[in-house]
């Protein structure tokens, strides 16, 4: 290390450190808790999401991950009702049952990029167990090859979740694939949307995708997006997060 610092055009070296993903903090920063027991709902029942239907439209899913169980682990031990009835699922787990394999959590799959697989990227795996995933106590988010194994849940541990696959492996997600699945959420009765995909800005009065979620809107689903990773300078959220639409979500706060 001392010789290479000796280098010319060397301005500094330091020893390498390992990070870690770090996403098991999230309910408990923003308040969930609260919600869940009724304490701040402004004397609402509290919820944890009980009822609800979420479109997760992402990279698709693990379908088969502690998150998305029919009955999470203790100490929650809280076993989910399937609002179509059990046994009945929409997507490919309707149509292709053996292979596509739902529980009364997870009621549905959909892929709409021509793929024959769940998700590999991992991506919507995050976002949907970060939206309604079960609570898993410390010791079950096996994150092999990390030492990190937190107790993690989602915002809405108790909802139902719908898997919409609408980006290809290469990590592009298409326009028509979204908006497909945009579509289908309204027929399969999505109470919640949750997309957190996004790119440059684009006028949403003529956006095909953006106009996608004004209709589902209309229809009384509720979209969500992301804010985007870029900023924090002006014009920094990108399309569809600048439709006035959308609830665009972005951390303002954190306490790492």
């Amino acid at each position: 290390a001392a010789q290479v610092a000796a280098l010319p055009g060397v301005v500094n070296v330091q020893a390498d450190v390992i990070r870690y993903p770090q996403t098991d903090y999230g309910p408990a920063w923003i308040g969930a808790e609260g919600i869940w027991d009724g304490t701040t709902t402004g004397g609402l029942d509290g919820t944890m999401g009980e009822g609800v239907i979420v479109g997760i439209l992402d990279t698709g899913l693990n379908m088969d991950h502690p998150s998305f169980a029919a009955t999470s682990p203790a100490p929650d031990s809280y076993t989910h009702v399937n609002p179509y009835g059990s046994g009945n699922y929409v997507g490919l787990c309707d149509s292709a049952p053996g292979t596509w394999v739902c529980n009364d959590k997870l009621i549905g799959y959909w892929i709409y990029t021509g793929e024959t697989h769940e998700d590999t990227d991992g991506h919507g795996s995050h976002t949907g167990s970060t939206t309604a995933g079960n609570p898993l106590p410390a010791g079950m988010a096996d994150l092999t090859p990390y030492a990190y194994s937190p107790a993690i849940s989602g915002v809405a541990p108790h909802a139902n979740v719908i898997g919409y696959d609408v980006c290809d492996d290469d990590g592009g997600c298409p326009g028509a694939a979204s908006i497909a699945a945009t579509d289908q959420t309204v027929l399969d009765g999505v109470d919640v949307i949750n997309f957190s995909i996004g790119g440059g800005t684009s006028n949403p009065w003529t956006d095909a995708g953006s106009l996608a979620f004004l209709a589902a809107s209309a229809a009384g689903v509720v979209p969500v997006t992301s804010a985007g990773n870029n900023g924090p300078g002006a014009s920094t959220v990108g399309s569809p997060g600048d439709s006035p639409w959308m609830f665009t979500i972005g951390a303002s706060t954190h306490n790492r």
